[in-house]
């Protein structure tokens, strides 16, 4: 019998939701030079789910984990419930009160059998 690995992403979010907050996360795409035009970035956003909690004081290393970073249990799906595109390092997060954070590594996927199930995020301010 195959264990459905969306269905424990189904109970991640809700657990999310109940105790954690509403975030955006946005991703830029680097444009082409067009002369005349310059740059022009595409920017996507996406509604999610999250719980940004503290680092574990043994966590922090002073080279990847700094002191201030927080960590970001992010679900894996959107606030449509449908899965939400992987971040990326350098995508930004905003918080539910509209602090700005940037991903930084580590950035880990946690995906048994291949289905994304949580993001395990690093934030920096």
């Amino acid at each position: 019998m195959a264990f459905d690995y969306l269905e424990i992403a189904d109970v991640a979010d809700e657990i999310l939701e109940e105790f954690g907050q509403a975030v955006t996360l946005t991703h830029v795409e680097p444009g082409t030079y067009v002369p005349g035009e310059g740059i022009t970035n595409t920017t996507t956003t996406q509604a999610g789910t999250g719980a940004v909690v503290d680092w574990d004081a043994g966590q922090i290393n002073g080279t990847l984990i700094l002191i201030g970073d927080k960590r970001l249990l992010l679900s894996s799906l959107n606030a449509a419930r449908t899965v939400l595109t992987a971040p990326v390092l350098g995508d930004t997060i905003t918080d539910a009160v509209g602090v700005v954070y940037t991903l930084v590594a580590p950035l880990k996927t946690v995906s048994p059998a291949g289905t994304a199930v949580l993001y395990d995020c690093n934030l920096r301010a």
